[in-house]
């Protein structure tokens, strides 16, 4: 399986597919698998050379505890040093939810490797990102997986023996930790705020980033916004039939003539 190093971690990818390069980033507690199971790589692929990676703290990519290996320019170097990996000097950028904070983080720290960019389920105001995710993550980071049952319970009711087993296994402190650091990030608009990379933010009415997603796009020129009507945020993603034509429609304009591989 191929890994990237990035500062002290090794970083899981997977490259599916031909054409110009679009880097998936996954959502909190999952892995790049997500976009596989999801169908939204065998959709893709057919377009695009489809880089999936595990974010750090998920998946096969290393799970350090300390807060501070989830800093924002340390994920944004993932991201990159996955693009060296492959050989790739810039590619797009769909990110999901956390993925999606980490794709305005390219913008910030490496904007040199980011020609354009979809956000799911996430906006750039560090004021107005949930207030909970300090307290969870910190309740993972303390009770591990027990509080993960317990949340996913509440929310969608009780749990299979194969669900919860599943939940066991993952590194809940790691977890935690990218969620205590998540609740901490700052600089999500510092590079959106320079103009030269467009971004589409997309975003279900029945999502509580709705709103400030769509101040984005009233602030930033080069941003636009999408508003997904009766989708909440799960579904933004998992729409293939609303979100992959406009994933095609936005990134396939001219890309293929662009000079995206390293030499």
């Amino acid at each position: 399986m191929p890994y990237a190093a990035s500062e002290g971690a090794r970083i899981h990818f997977r490259v599916e597919g031909t054409g110009p390069p679009l880097v998936l980033l996954h959502g909190f507690g999952v892995s790049g698998d997500a976009w596989r199971t999801g169908g939204h790589v065998e959709a893709l692929s057919d377009r695009f050379q489809v880089i999936t990676m595990d974010a750090r703290g998920h998946g096969r990519s290393d799970k350090p505890h300390d807060l501070a290996a989830y800093s924002l320019p340390k994920r944004v170097r993932d991201v990159t040093s996955v693009l060296d990996a492959v050989g790739v000097k810039s590619a797009c950028i769909l990110g999901y939810s956390l993925g999606g904070i980490t794709a305005f983080g390219v913008s910030t720290y490496a904007p040199q490797r980011i020609r354009s960019a979809i956000v799911l389920g996430a906006h750039p105001y560090t004021d107005r990102l949930p207030v909970d995710f300090e307290e969870w993550g910190q309740r993972y980071i303390d009770c591990g997986a027990k509080a993960a049952i317990e949340r996913r319970e509440a929310e969608s009711g009780p749990l299979s023996y194969e669900q919860k087993a599943e939940l066991e296994a993952r590194d809940w402190k790691a977890l935690g930790a990218a969620l205590v650091s998540t609740s901490r990030v700052q600089g999500l608009s510092e590079g959106i705020s320079q103009g030269r990379i467009p971004y589409l933010l997309l975003c279900g009415t029945r999502d509580e980033d709705h709103d400030p997603a769509r101040q984005a796009s009233v602030e930033f020129p080069n941003v636009s916004f999408r508003s997904l009507e009766g989708l909440d945020h799960h579904e933004s993603r998992s729409r293939l039939d609303i979100l992959i034509p406009i994933v095609k429609d936005f990134f396939g304009s001219g890309l293929n003539d662009a000079i995206t591989r390293t030499e």
